[in-house]
């Protein structure tokens, strides 16, 4: 048999087959032991096991054999991982405050500047063009603000939100429908350019999967802070109603202020949280099912009614919404899972097959989308639908057959995350073309 290390650093011997856990509580965490472990087959996974035993004997150890061993790999990694960021307490909380008020009273410069006197200030203007610009600009402004910027590139993304803002403030008419699809893809353009925030003005393929995981878990937090902010809102009005005081003001100032800083609250809380989340992945679990039965139903009832998709407009809209849920669905599900390799689950089975179904979707919907082309003619609408279709079915292509590779073993998640951050570029580039160029072909 074999024994455990000591408190005094006896060895453990190299052939034993216990699992780490075994051995990873039955003694005083020293730099010694990380030391022998590193020894180990399964270095790894009693790192692992001794950390989860005492957390913080474990750190207070690993300063100490980083020292001795200043170039091990595993070392290093978890001295990244248990460091926490810098300056965190109090100047990102400050930060992060006064980014979410300017965001806020942004959004209040119709009111602030007497609503429609003014053409820029009358909200029929302000608000189509502007509405998502104060709290998108608020996380690009985070993001650029909190990195350490060394080259010129870095400017790019702030030069590219002023340009998106000046763009879409002259545009002439509210109405034209080339103007409404650049009110709809600029905010998406700028959330292609917060990504080059995110990675510091020093885009790659690392940094676009990392966005990705960050954007998935962005979403997650602000319907969380929506949910509470909602709650926070109703309370307050009722106790001012109750005192018959006025409470209007909870509705006009409270919440449109507390709406633009939902989304860099919730960036905010991401970073400072780590890389360690699991909400994505759980809450791929959870729909990933869910979505698979409402596509088989889908595609049942569309086989009996075929026609009302080649014909009825908001009809073909809430289907290009559900192919987008399940596009995000499948890429931040895989986005956020930690085991870069290894045999795929139920999960990735689930995820496959509703992948599947929705390109079967997305190749009928193209036909409807091409049917109205050749029957009512060119307008920029269906010129941007049928667009936006085309790449979602490279993507969903791409991701199905990355799933194909996953499930026969010759594929892994790591190359599944790299199929959609190479695909970012394309999206950018898309909705640049929508929001400059549409308004001046059409």
């Amino acid at each position: 048999m074999t024994r455990p290390s000591s408190p005094s650093g006896e060895a453990v011997p190299a052939d034993q087959n216990r699992k780490s856990a075994n051995f990873s509580t039955s003694a005083e965490i020293s730099e010694t032991r990380l030391l022998q472990m590193l020894e180990q087959e399964d270095a790894p996974e009693a790192l692992e096991a001794l950390y989860r035993s005492d957390r913080t004997g474990f750190a207070a150890a690993l300063p100490l054999a980083r020292g001795r061993e200043p170039g091990n790999g595993l070392l290093r990694a978890w001295t990244a991982r248990l460091t926490p960021e810098p300056g965190l307490p109090l100047s990102r909380i400050v930060l992060v405050v006064v980014l979410g008020l300017l965001a806020g009273l942004f959004i209040k410069l119709p009111d602030l500047f007497g609503g429609g006197e003014t053409l820029f200030f009358s909200e029929s203007w302000f608000y189509p063009r502007n509405l998502s610009l104060g709290p998108l600009g608020a996380v690009l402004a985070y993001l650029w603000l909190r990195g350490e910027w060394k080259r010129p590139e870095a400017w790019i993304a702030p030069g590219l939100l002023v340009l998106v803002g000046v763009f879409l403030n002259l545009l002439p008419d509210t109405n034209a429908d080339t103007s409404v699809l650049a009110f709809l893809h600029g905010p998406l353009l700028l959330w292609c350019v917060t990504g080059l925030a995110f990675a510091q003005g020093r885009p790659t393929v690392r940094h676009g999967r990392d966005y990705i995981r960050f954007f998935g878990e962005v979403i997650v937090f602000s319907g969380l802070l929506l949910l509470g902010g909602g709650v926070l809102v109703l309370l307050t009005y009722g106790l001012f109603e109750l005192l018959n005081v006025p409470a209007e003001w909870v509705y006009e100032w409270m919440v449109p202020i507390g709406w633009s800083a939902i989304p860099v609250a919730s960036a905010a809380a991401v970073l400072n949280r780590g890389r360690e989340s699991r909400i994505m992945p759980l809450l791929a679990r959870i729909f990933a099912p869910l979505f698979l039965l409402v596509l088989m139903a889908y595609l049942v009832r569309m086989a009996a009614h075929l026609n009302e998709l080649f014909q009825d407009r908001d009809v073909l809209m809430i289907y290009n919404i559900l192919l987008i849920t399940v596009l995000g669905l499948a890429v931040f599900s895989i986005a956020g899972r930690h085991e870069k390799t290894g045999r795929a689950g139920a999960l990735e089975w689930l995820l496959a097959g509703l992948l599947g179904l929705t390109v079967v979707l997305d190749l009928v919907g193209l036909a409807a989308i091409g049917q109205r082309l050749w029957n009512l003619g060119i307008t920029p609408n269906r010129v941007a639908v049928l667009g936006a279709n085309l790449l979602m079915l490279g993507n969903l292509g791409l991701l199905l057959a990355g799933y194909a590779r996953l499930l026969r073993g010759t594929g892994t998640r790591v190359a599944l995350e790299r199929v959609t951050a190479q695909y970012l570029p394309v999206y950018a580039l898309w909705t640049a073309v929508v929001t400059f160029l549409f308004p001046w072909i059409f």
